[in-house]
C-alpha cells in the first residue's frame, strides 16, 4: 500500500506549508535570540555575584578590624580628657605670641573646620536621601570620605572612592578627632551601597515618566562616583586609559539596566491564548498601555535621553520651555548639568551609536513577535479594538503630536538623536525592518506577506530613509497580521459555504419528491450568507486597517489584498463545485445538478460584493501597469462570472 502521511499536511496547500515554514523559522530565530540575551544575563550575574561575594568579605575584614579598635580608641579619649583636665588649672600669663603658639591655633583651627565637615556632610548626605538626590548623596559621601582620608589612611574604603592622597608627615589627629572620625564612618559606611541601590532603582524605570533626563544623568554620576573598581582604575598606567574604561562599563550599566526594564515589560505583556469578547476590552487596553510604556522607553531611555547624556552632555533639568524661563532660572539649571556632568567621564560617540544599534537589533525583533502574538489574540475577538490600538500606536511613534513632544527638549531634536544614535544597517540586519519615509509611509496591508515585504525592504536600506519606531515595530508586523487575519477570514468563509453545501446535499430528499423552489430557496440562503460573510471581511478589514495619516497607502494595499483573496476564494468555491459534480453516483447525480446549478445561477446574479471586492483598478496586474511594470495575465471579473455559466448540453 502507498504510503499517506498522517495528520495537518493532508489539509494544507503547498503555499500553506511554505509559510508555515517562514512563521516556524521566524519563531526559531526569536528564541534563539531571546534565550542568547537569557544567557549572557544570566552569565554577567553570576560574576556579579562573585565579585559581590568577594567585596563583601574584604569590608567585613575592615569593620571587624574597625570594631576591634573601639575600645582601645575610647581609652585614649578618656586619658586625653583627664590630662586636659589636670592642667587645665594651670595658666601661663603672657602677652607675647611665639610661633609654636601660633601654629598650636592653627592646628586647633584646622581640627575645629574638620570635625565640623564631619558633622555636618552626614546631616546633607541623609537629606539627599529623603529627597530621592541621588548624585547629591554621592558627592557629599565623597566629601566626607576626602575630609577622613586626609587624616587617616586607616579606612580603605574611604580611601579608594576619595583618591589616593598623600597626608602631611606632621599632621596629628587628637584622640578625639580620632573617635569622631571612626564612629562617623561606622555609621555612613553602609550608605554608598544605598545610594547605589537607589541609583539602579532610577535606572530600572522608565525615564520618561521618573524623573527624565536629569532623574537618568543623577543616577550614572552616583554610580561612577561610588565605584570602587572605576577609583582603583584612575591611578596612572600604561594599560587602556581610565576614562574609556569608565564610559564603557556606564554605557553598558545603562542599557543592561534598560534591557531589564524592557524584558520584564515584555513579560507582562503575555495573554491568555483565548479571550472572551466579555473580557476582550480589558485585555486589549492592559496590552495597549504596556505597549505605550515599551513605545516611551525606546523613545527616551533607549535613543533621546542617551544623546543628549553621553554625547551632548546637556540635558533639560525641568519639563518646562527654556524659552519661558529667566536668566536666574537658566543660570541655575546651567549650574545643575554642570554640576552633575563634570563628575563623569567623556564619551565615544561611535561606541555609544554602536551600542545603541545593537540595543535595538536585539530587541526590536523581541517586541516585534510579542506584539504581534498579542494582536492576533486581541484580533480574534475585537477588530474595532485592534484598529483603535494601531490608530494609537501610530500617534504615539509617527504622529505630530509625539514628534513635537520629542522635540521639545530645547536641547536637541529627535532626528538629531536619531541620526547620532542608530545605525540603520545594523537596526535592520535580520529583520522586516521598514524605514519611515516623507510621504507614503509603509503601512498597514503589505498583501504579498512578510517576504515580499522584507525584500523589498532590503533593496531600500542603502536609501535616505529615516528611522522610525513605527516602521520598524509595527508596520511589518501590522502588514503580516492583516495578510494573515484576512487568509484566515476567507478561508473560513470557504469552509462554511462548502459545509452548508454538503449538508444541504446530504438532506436533500430523493430526486421525485424533491421541490424546485425549495432547492432554490436553500441555494439562495448560501448565496446570501456568502455574499453576507464577504462584504463583513471587507467592513471589518477597512475598520481595522485604514487610519486618516495612511489613508490613500493604506486602502490601496487593503484592496488589493482583498482582490486577491476574493480570487482565491472564489476559485477554491468554483473547483469545489466542479469536483462535486464529477464524483458520479447515478442517484445523488440528478439532485447535485438541481442544487450545485441553482447555487451557481444565484453566485452570478446575487453576489453584490463582487464588484467592490473584485474592482479592476485595485488588481496586481493594474497596480503594476501603472507602475511601469509589465502586466501580468489576471482572472477578471467577468471570467470568474462565466465560469458560472451553466452549459445546456441537452438544448431543454
Amino acid at each position: 500500500e502507498a504510503y499517506e502521511p498522517q495528520g495537518q499536511n493532508n489539509s494544507m496547500t503547498i503555499d500553506e506549508m511554505r509559510i508555515l515554514h517562514r512563521t516556524a523559522l521566524s519563531e526559531a530565530e526569536s528564541k534563539r535570540t531571546e534565550l542568547r540575551l537569557v544567557l549572557a544575563s544570566r552569565y554577567r550575574e553570576l560574576v556579579g555575584s562573585s565579585d559581590e561575594v568577594i567585596s563583601m568579605k574584604e569590608r567585613a575584614e575592615e569593620l571587624n578590624a574597625l570594631v576591634v579598635a573601639l575600645p582601645e580608641l575610647v581609652e585614649r579619649v578618656v586619658q586625653s580628657a583627664d590630662a586636659s583636665d589636670s592642667g587645665g588649672s594651670i595658666e601661663t600669663l603672657t602677652t607675647d605670641e611665639s610661633p609654636s603658639k601660633v601654629g598650636k591655633e592653627e592646628e586647633e583651627s584646622s581640627l575645629v573646620a574638620v570635625r565640623s565637615e564631619l558633622s555636618r556632610l552626614p546631616r546633607e548626605i541623609h537629606r539627599c536621601l529623603d529627597d530621592k538626590n541621588v548624585h547629591g548623596a554621592a558627592a557629599a559621601l565623597i566629601s566626607l570620605f576626602e575630609v577622613i582620608s586626609s587624616r587617616s589612611k586607616s579606612y580603605p574604603l574611604a580611601n579608594l572612592l576619595s583618591g589616593s592622597k598623600q597626608i602631611p608627615d606632621n599632621i596629628a589627629n587628637s584622640p578625639l578627632l580620632e573617635t569622631q572620625m571612626r564612629m562617623v564612618y561606622l555609621h555612613v559606611q553602609t550608605l554608598p551601597t544605598r545610594v547605589e541601590k537607589l541609583a539602579r532603582r532610577v535606572l530600572l524605570q522608565s525615564a520618561a515618566k521618573h524623573g527624565g533626563a536629569r532623574g537618568t544623568a543623577a543616577a550614572l554620576s552616583a554610580l561612577d562616583l561610588l565605584d570602587v573598581g572605576s577609583q582603583k582604575n584612575a591611578a596612572p598606567s600604561s594599560g587602556p586609559s581610565p576614562y574609556a574604561s569608565r564610559s564603557t562599563k556606564l554605557i553598558d550599566l545603562y542599557y543592561e539596566s534598560k534591557a531589564q526594564l524592557l524584558n520584564k515589560l515584555l513579560n507582562r505583556l503575555t495573554l491568555p491564548t483565548s479571550v472572551s469578547a466579555a473580557d476582550a476590552t480589558s485585555v486589549a487596553n492592559a496590552a495597549e498601555f504596556i505597549l505605550s510604556k515599551i513605545v516611551l522607553i525606546l523613545q527616551y531611555d533607549v535613543i533621546l535621553h542617551p544623546y543628549q547624556i553621553f554625547v551632548q552632555r546637556n540635558f533639560p533639568v525641568t519639563n518646562a520651555s527654556e524659552n519661558d524661563a529667566t536668566e536666574e532660572t537658566k543660570a541655575m539649571n546651567n549650574k545643575i548639568v554642570n554640576d552633575i556632568m563634570s563628575s563623569m567621564p567623556r564619551f565615544d560617540s561611535d561606541l555609544l551609536k554602536s551600542k545603541a544599534s545593537r540595543f535595538l537589533a536585539a530587541h526590536l525583533p523581541l517586541i516585534r513577535t510579542k506584539v504581534k502574538s498579542v494582536l492576533m489574540i486581541i484580533a480574534g475577538t475585537t477588530a474595532s479594538k485592534l484598529g483603535q490600538i494601531r490608530q494609537s500606536l501610530y500617534d504615539k511613534t509617527d504622529g505630530i503630536e509625539c514628534m513635537n513632544a520629542l522635540d521639545s527638549s530645547g536641547v536637541c531634536s529627535w532626528d538629531e538623536a536619531v541620526s547620532g544614535m542608530v545605525d540603520i544597517r545594523v537596526v535592520s540586519h535580520g529583520t522586516s525592518f521598514a524605514p519611515a519615509v516623507d510621504s507614503g509611509k509603509l503601512s498597514i496591508g503589505d498583501n504579498q506577506g512578510v517576504a515580499a515585504s522584507n525584500g523589498h525592504n532590503g533593496q531600500q536600506l542603502g536609501s535616505s530613509r529615516r528611522f522610525s519606531l513605527w516602521g520598524a515595530l509595527f508596520s511589518n508586523t501590522f502588514s503580516s497580521l492583516v495578510h494573515s487575519l484576512l487568509t484566515t477570514s476567507f478561508h473560513s468563509v470557504h469552509a462554511r459555504v462548502v459545509s452548508t453545501l454538503r449538508t444541504s446535499l446530504a438532506r436533500a430528499p430523493p430526486f421525485e419528491y424533491m421541490l424546485p423552489h425549495e432547492a432554490h430557496r436553500n441555494a439562495l440562503r448560501i448565496a446570501t450568507d456568502l455574499d453576507a460573510s464577504l462584504r463583513k471581511v471587507s467592513d471589518d478589514a477597512h475598520e481595522l486597517l485604514v487610519h486618516a495619516e495612511e489613508r490613500e497607502e493604506s486602502e490601496r494595499r487593503l484592496r488589493q489584498s482583498l482582490y486577491v483573496q476574493t480570487c482565491e476564494i472564489m476559485g477554491r468555491l468554483l473547483n469545489e463545485l466542479r469536483r462535486m459534480l464529477l464524483v458520479k453516483q447515478k442517484e445523488e447525480d440528478a439532485i447535485k445538478e438541481l442544487i450545485v446549478g441553482r447555487l451557481c445561477h444565484l453566485l452570478k446574479f446575487r453576489l453584490a460584493s463582487l464588484p467592490n471586492l473584485l474592482d479592476p483598478k485595485s488588481s496586481p496586474a493594474v497596480l503594476a501597469g501603472l507602475g511601469g511594470g509589465k502586466s501580468t495575465g489576471m482572472i477578471s471579473l467577468m471570467e470568474l462570472s462565466s465560469s458560472f455559466d451553466l452549459a445546456d448540453d441537452d438544448d431543454d
